[in-house]
């Protein structure tokens, strides 16, 4: 597992993208990161950009991607690769 403050950095580097989405959904994800969950909250936010198409560089999804471990990145890999073909 990536360490919290890599995760960290990387959760709010994508956070502001994530404006969007429903106030509870993005307080639930923000009280998680605030409670010290930061790894959970990067994979829920990751997960929360793929299935609703948010707009994000592709760097930086790749980016925050490469820091969940193997399980949560096969799980999403298949939107990611859909992702990357969409121009």
């Amino acid at each position: 597992m990536a360490p919290d403050r890599q995760v960290a950095a990387a959760y709010r580097q994508l956070r502001p993208y994530c404006d969007s989405l429903p106030d509870g959904q993005v307080q639930s994800l923000d009280d998680g990161f605030n409670a010290g969950e930061p790894y959970y909250s990067l994979s829920w936010l990751i997960a929360d950009i793929l299935e609703n198409n948010i707009a994000v560089p592709q760097d930086v999804l790749l980016d925050a991607y490469a820091l969940l471990d193997d399980e949560d990145k096969e799980e999403y890999a298949s939107l990611i690769e859909k992702r990357s073909d969409t121009p």
